[in-house]
């Protein structure tokens, strides 16, 4: 990204600062008619994407090249034909009115410029899938079976991706990301400058650095509630990371486990209740549920995500007797209670939403009041320049967010216009042979590849039109559907070989980014199993009686603690591998539910665990005790 000077940085800033205030506006008063709101949206972002990335390494890093000026003119002048022509556009008739030549050449331009927008800001890879979507579109009467459609005029391709108001650049995914993402976005800008991360970072030293490995459980705490109101993964890494990090490595820890500890902490932050880092207004737009629903129904599985977390970390402690952090070091209760109004916020928000105000009203409302309790400490006054760092840097993350929706957007438009998304749901039913848990492996193997170098709303949106029908198919609710994919479209960002959560950490760490990420993979082992067992269990998702609920959360939360168990190879003392294989037994029989199986994993359990605590240890001879490297 560009560090901009002198006169183009200050002509930037007003216009992402005004780009903010019009978003904030937008959001406290109404919107405008859906196209409008959308090309505006676009119109406003699109050219700050150009300016602020430079297209190649060899671009100047301080100042936007001409073919940057000219992006974003395009953009300027594409979204703005679709704003002045809005009666022309919303009387024309899709598929019988003719393209004009004009509206031609601005959709191929717009289309090319989103395309590159993708490529410059997040990824290669997601230029390429809306590369490979357009060759499909133009080529589906020549494919063979389910894939077979017909044919596109190319006229007709540009009428659905540039013309169309549902689907395509200006579709409803645009339209999610224009009247909600862009909101939260600002709100945890808004937070953060307000000194709210900071205090959510102490208070997590507070309540977690008294205990044994305290600097690995400081970073999942801060990190799980740092992550729920940023919606970036990689800014969280970096936001909390920064100093946990060195905390971890500082406390015995290895710099891969430091590293790998943080990136699994933040990518979690996006799971849990309330925000979810925005996916749970999404969801709610997308399915229509509820969304308090949606957080009830979201809340056990992602506290069974941290304690795996949570396992894992206090048993390498253990393992390697790292103590807590000195009580010198951890923050003292009184001033944390002196400032406790930094959790005003988070309850404003779940009580505006639970009197019947929008997403993006609620976000308004929340944004003036952390701005007034801004004021109440001198140190974190929202000054002039904070407030306008905060607002130009809240519409440069938001760029990102409107270039990969408007990406997925015709990606989504082309698998629905063309029956593609059907077509896929159909292989991953037919090649399961009638097995719900070969299909939910499938689909995570394919949102685990989608999901490589999106962020995890266009992943999510993507992976959902393709999988959620699958598993639909299979009796699966609307809602488990959906939070299936969606807790894999979070976690792909862990997932090597391009695991750009674990990646980011490995940079503040120094460790090896290959190796950072199977050790997140394998710390983070236990979410990846916790939506294949909600699937199979519904008293997870709270969608049972209470006593079922219980006892199905306990099981696998015994489960989770027995996984962890066999991965580290450690429970009260070093575990041989007999016991870890038990352990492994355990966890799976106690985490995904086999009918007569589980009281028995219990028993077992309870056995293992009278085992390593009272019969005699064994001191593991020097060539058998493992050397760790980083």
């Amino acid at each position: 990204m560009r560090t901009l000077s002198g006169f183009t940085k200050y002509s930037l800033m007003a216009y992402g600062v005004f780009a903010s205030l019009f978003h904030l506006y937008t959001s406290g008063y109404g919107t405008p008619e859906p196209r409008i709101m959308r090309g505006l949206h676009l119109l406003l972002l699109l050219p700050i994407v150009f300016i602020m990335y430079p297209a190649t390494k060899r671009s100047p890093r301080h100042r936007p090249s001409f073919l940057d000026l000219l992006l974003a003119a395009i953009a300027i002048v594409a979204c703005g034909y679709t704003i002045y022509n809005v009666e022309l556009l919303n009387t024309r008739f899709m598929g019988f009115d003719p393209v004009t030549i004009t509206q031609t050449i601005l959709g191929c331009l717009l289309i090319l410029g989103v395309v590159e927008a993708c490529r410059r800001a997040l990824s290669k890879w997601m230029a390429v899938t809306i590369g490979i979507v357009f060759v499909y579109i133009f080529t589906c009467q020549y494919w063979p079976g389910m894939f077979h459609f017909k044919g596109f005029p190319f006229e007709r391709v540009i009428e659905i991706m540039y013309l169309d108001g549902d689907d395509g650049i200006f579709g409803f995914l645009t339209g999610i990301s224009a009247d909600i993402l862009y909101i939260y976005i600002l709100f945890a800008g808004v937070m953060m400058a307000a000194g709210v991360g900071d205090y959510l970072v102490n208070f997590a030293m507070w309540a977690a650095g008294w205990a044994r490995g305290g600097s690995a459980k400081i970073a999942v705490v801060s990190s799980a509630l740092y992550g729920t109101v940023s919606g970036s993964t990689v800014a969280n890494v970096y936001a909390t990371g920064s100093f946990t990090i060195p905390l971890m490595k500082k406390n015995g820890f290895t710099p891969k486990q430091s590293a790998a500890v943080e990136a699994i902490a933040s990518t979690g932050g996006q799971i849990m209740p309330p925000i979810m880092g925005a996916g749970s207004f999404i969801m709610s737009e997308v399915t229509g549920i509820p969304y308090f629903t949606i957080i009830k129904t979201a809340l056990i599985p992602a506290l069974l995500y941290y304690l795996g977390v949570f396992s894992m970390v206090h048993l390498i402690a253990r393992r390697k007797e790292i103590a807590a952090i000195e009580k010198r070091q951890r923050p003292q209760l009184k001033p944390l209670l002196r400032h406790s109004y930094y959790f005003l916020p988070f309850v404003a928000i779940l009580c505006l939403l639970g009197f019947g105000y929008s997403p993006a009203k609620s976000a308004y409302y929340v944004i003036i009041l952390t701005f007034g309790l801004s004021f109440l400490d001198r140190k974190t006054w929202m000054t002039p320049k904070k407030l306008v760092d905060c607002l130009f840097t809240s519409s440069v993350n938001a760029g990102l967010i409107a270039a990969a929706l408007a990406g997925s957007g015709m990606i989504v438009a082309t698998l629905t216009q063309t029956g593609a998304a059907l077509a896929f749901g159909n292989i991953l039913v037919s090649a399961s042979h009638g097995s719900l848990l070969l299909v939910m492996v499938m689909i995570f193997m394919v949102v685990s590849v989608l999901g490589t170098g999106i962020p995890t709303t266009a992943a999510y949106i993507i992976a959902v039109t393709v999988g959620a029908g699958a598993l639909r198919t299979f009796g699966v609710e609307l809602l488990t559907a959906h939070l299936f994919v969606f807790y894999y479209a979070v976690l792909a960002d862990l997932t090597p070989p391009d695991a750009v959560t674990a990646f980011a950490a490995a940079n503040l760490s120094g460790s090896d980014m290959m190796a950072t990420g199977v050790e997140s993979f394998k710390l983070g082992i236990a979410g990846f199993l916790v939506p294949f067992a909600f699937v199979f269990r519904k008293s997870l998702l709270l969608q049972t009686p209470l006593t079922q609920s219980f006892i199905g959360i306990a099981f696998t939360s015994l489960g989770i603690i027995c996984l962890a168990a066999a991965i580290i190879g450690f429970f009260n003392r070093p575990l041989a591998p007999w016991t870890r294989t038990l352990f492994l037994a355990v966890a799976v029989v106690l985490v995904f539910p086999t009918r007569g199986l589980e009281f028995a994993g219990v028993i077992v359990a309870i056995f293992l665990f009278i085992y390593v605590f009272l019969a005699p240890a064994r001191s593991p001879s020097p060539s058998k005790t493992p050397v760790e490297k980083d």
